[in-house]
């Protein structure tokens, strides 16, 4: 049980104990301490989960190889975002919110949210947790207490509880069609007990089918998918940068995930083809909505935005799909997505640092004014591009096999024609950041080495996973994929 609860724990402790360091240095180190223990926390669940193959902790904590597999990707990222930001916050200044201790407490409470949801046993507390990554992460969009800041944030408070109403509504009509079938109350939103019997919903076909529907809606909206996806660019945007990665690399994901929860049961009950399809109309949708917005773009914040709505289109396509190849490159997929994107939103905020904003028309000398920022970009552009040998890469070949592997052929012709626009946008829109003369920067701007040395880490890791898959991250996957099969 404790095994369960320390992830938990470790971040709501973290939270309650920068609050009480009063100074940014004392802060800072209690937010690593704590960042440290946590990943500690998370690899041994990890471990035991790997080992137990399923860990439950009472009847409303669990945790299996789709939860294990979250769990590392979002320890991950959190891990990258909080040594990121000892060094990004040396230049923010004092405020109401806008301070250190208030950063890291409210990044460690919106860490606990999401990893509430990857271990909840029960589709209706998994629906709580989901609600509550919202009310934690809205105060860091708003972080900086500007106009604008303050507007995306509550764009992001509005809209996604909103779309987590259509979710609830959807976790109600599981829950009626499951007792209506026959299974026991208090076991009718435990998503485990649902998959196990999922062929016994069969006689309340209609109402499994509404309920993902409302589902897809609601958590699609959290997940950006088009047409739901306009509160992402404003929040990306706004958010400071470690947190526009928390946000794109951990919320994201955590939103898919619930899905995915949604889409095993479902699958099970009434075949896959109905949620399939819903899955790849959205991912479609996305991906072609966002390849366009992409070159229109005029921030490199914003820019990122759409790109990562592009790419839980293409994780909706591989999970669409549906075949065990299909389903291991989706997820695949979304962990790439996690490094590189993680990697690129570092290298906005070391340009916004050093130029004032992130313009795609103002932003010059790029290349002389901040070199190892540079190369961080470029890298995290070719790998969001998909090109080889970056870790995108392999996961797009994987799931444009599958796609025609299926059969589904025009799919994979408008995912080719997307990939191709977006790579043509991103050179369009970064080669020009790189050349000609900086101009002189507004206030004193160094580069904060370990910075540098955490999008060292995520490009090395894109690399890795772009030529071999460790043997132990492929277990991992397998796993993954295994939960995921009716």
């Amino acid at each position: 049980m404790l095994t369960l609860l320390l992830p938990l724990l470790v971040p709501l402790l973290a939270a309650v104990a920068v609050l009480a360091a009063r100074r940014p240095g004392a802060a800072a180190r209690v937010a690593g301490t704590a960042g440290v223990l946590e990943l500690a926390a998370i690899a041994h669940a990890v471990i035991r989960i790997h080992l137990a193959g399923v860990l439950q902790a009472g009847p409303y904590l669990r945790a299996d190889g789709l939860s294990a597999f979250f769990l590392v990707s979002i320890g991950l990222v959190f891990a990258f975002a909080l040594a990121y930001s000892i060094g990004y916050l040396r230049h923010i200044p004092a405020g109401r919110f806008s301070s250190p201790r208030w950063f890291y407490a409210l990044a460690f409470l919106f860490l606990f949210t999401m990893l509430a949801v990857y271990l909840s046993a029960n589709l209706g507390l998994l629906w709580i947790f989901m609600e509550a990554t919202t009310l934690a992460s809205a105060l860091l969009v708003g972080f900086y207490n500007t106009e604008g800041a303050v507007e995306a944030g509550w764009k992001y408070l509005m809209v996604c509880t909103v779309g987590i109403a259509f979710a609830l509504f959807g976790t109600i009509v599981l829950y009626l069609a499951a007792v209506r079938s026959g299974v026991a109350g208090p076991q009718a939103l435990d998503w485990a007990v649902l998959q196990a019997a999922a062929v016994r919903l069969r006689p309340a076909a209609d109402l499994v089918k509404l309920a993902f529907v409302f589902a897809a809606v609601g958590y699609g909206t959290k997940v950006g998918f088009a047409p739901m996806h306009h509160w992402l660019p404003d929040a990306h945007a706004e958010a400071p940068s470690p947190i526009s990665a928390l946000l794109s690399a951990g919320l994201l994901n955590c939103a898919l995930y619930a899905l995915l929860r949604f889409n095993a049961i479902v699958g099970g009950a009434l075949g896959p083809d109905f949620s399939h399809r819903i899955l790849l109309g959205f991912g479609v949708l996305s991906l072609l909505l966002a390849a366009l917005l992409i070159v229109v773009q005029r921030d490199l914040k914003r820019l990122l935005a759409y790109s990562s709505i592009e790419h839980m289109g293409v994780a909706a396509i591989g999970v669409g799909v549906g075949t065990p190849l299909a389903l291991f490159g989706a997820l695949l997929h979304l962990f790439n997505h996690s490094l590189a994107k993680s990697l690129l939103f570092f290298a906005a905020g070391n340009i916004r640092e050093r130029y004032g904003n992130a313009s795609l028309d103002e932003v010059r000398g790029l290349a002389q004014a901040l070199p190892g920022t540079s190369v961080g970009l470029v890298a995290g552009g070719l790998a969001i591009a998909g090109l080889p040998p970056f870790g995108l890469f392999l996961s797009e070949f994987i799931i444009l096999s599958a796609l025609f592997a299926t059969g589904h052929y025009v799919v994979a012709v408008v995912v080719l024609a997307s990939f191709s626009v977006v790579f043509a946008a991103l050179l369009h829109h970064v080669q020009p950041l790189l050349a000609g003369v900086a101009p002189a920067p507004e206030r004193s701007f160094r580069t904060w080495w370990p910075g540098l040395a955490v999008m060292g880490v995520c490009g090395l890791c894109l690399l890795v996973l772009g030529v071999h898959l460790p043997a132990a991250f492929s277990r991992l996957l397998n796993a993954a994929v295994a939960v995921l099969r009716p």
